[in-house]
């Protein structure tokens, strides 16, 4: 399993109208994340270069504390990878208050132009499996 973590501070426009931030940010900031681990871990490039495409198959989230205006946050990422299919999951805490305001997981394939879902690039197995061997 490998790991990254990507930092932000919440908007006023992400907010709702009850001062907190809106659900369907949660999924944006997972989203910014999971690019963020792409590029921090050297796989972007490789992903473009091959003309694929990570696309969500499936995407649960779970919210816990809320977030509020200027809240310092920080996302953990960490993903692994079994037959053809990406697992992630993130932990969205409140740098503020040490806790996690919501955990959202799930799953991704590759797709290529054509829009068929592709095996897992061997760089992104690699990358995933190198750190999974680290750990044990």
């Amino acid at each position: 399993m490998r790991h990254s973590t990507y930092s932000l501070t919440v908007r006023g426009y992400e907010l709702d109208s009850f001062g907190h931030v809106n659900n369907s940010v949660y999924l944006q900031y997972a989203e910014t994340a999971l690019w963020n681990f792409f590029k921090v871990n050297g796989l972007l490039d490789i992903i473009v270069d091959e003309g694929l495409f990570p696309v969500v198959l499936e995407s649960s989230q779970r919210y816990i504390h809320e977030l509020k205006l200027l809240d310092d946050v920080r996302i953990d990422t960490e993903m692994s990878c079994t037959g053809g299919i990406v697992s992630y999951k993130h932990n969205i805490i409140n740098k503020n208050t040490g806790l996690v305001a919501c955990r959202v997981s799930g799953k991704l394939a590759y797709v290529n132009k054509e829009r068929m879902i592709c095996d897992i690039p061997e760089a992104v197995r690699e990358c995933l499996e190198k750190m999974e061997n680290e750990d044990q």
